[in-house]
């Protein structure tokens, strides 16, 4: 009989949600590897924060751009609804991917003493940051207008999550990459 692995939360909200079901739907499909998992992972966050830089851009000089325009994962007609949906993106991508991803390094070759120390770490860091998440969805619940402006100041807590879920991803990636040059020196 399998044990379930779900982390538990006290409360139930949309980010959590997201997380639980990201956590059930790998379940279904566990990775084989680690590796090419957070390196994903990662790309997808770079794109994120690539297309908040866009969003502020357009947001500066609307001018500049033509209707409709890409803005990297939205255009400059779906925005907003792209800026609310980015809490649940990170806390299902953190469920679905991250920790599972982790917890594959094992199969790249790290040592499994390593891999629980960086996925307990991991696990920590996600209590906080779905918390956080769970914030920014509240504010986007009640209007898009000010994430707009803090995005035109160039602060955007959103953003700020982004980079945060980044360096996490980039933590569990330099254990690998710290794992890889102890062994080539041994």
């Amino acid at each position: 009989m399998q044990k379930k692995q779900n982390m538990e939360f006290g409360n139930k909200a949309p980010c959590h949600d997201a997380f639980r079901k990201g956590q059930d739907t790998r379940r279904a499909s566990p990775l084989p590897s680690g590796v090419y998992k957070l390196r994903e992972v990662l790309h997808r966050f770079r794109r994120d924060v690539k297309t908040m830089e866009t969003i502020h851009d357009y947001l500066l000089h609307p001018e500049r751009f033509y209707p409709g325009a890409l803005l990297g994962c939205c255009t400059t007609d779906d925005k907003g609804t792209y800026l609310e949906g980015i809490p649940e993106h990170i806390a299902g991508a953190f469920g679905k991917d991250v920790l599972p991803a982790i917890k594959a390094l094992v199969e790249d070759g790290v040592p499994l003493r390593d891999v629980m120390v960086e996925l307990d770490a991991t696990k920590h860091s996600t209590v906080h940051l779905l918390g956080q998440l769970e914030t920014q969805h509240t504010r986007l619940q009640a209007g898009i207008a000010s994430e707009y402006r803090s995005i035109k100041t160039g602060y955007s807590e959103l953003c700020g999550l982004l980079n945060d879920a980044k360096s996490i991803v980039k933590s569990a990636l330099g254990l690998l990459e710290w794992h890889k040059e102890k062994t080539s020196r041994s």
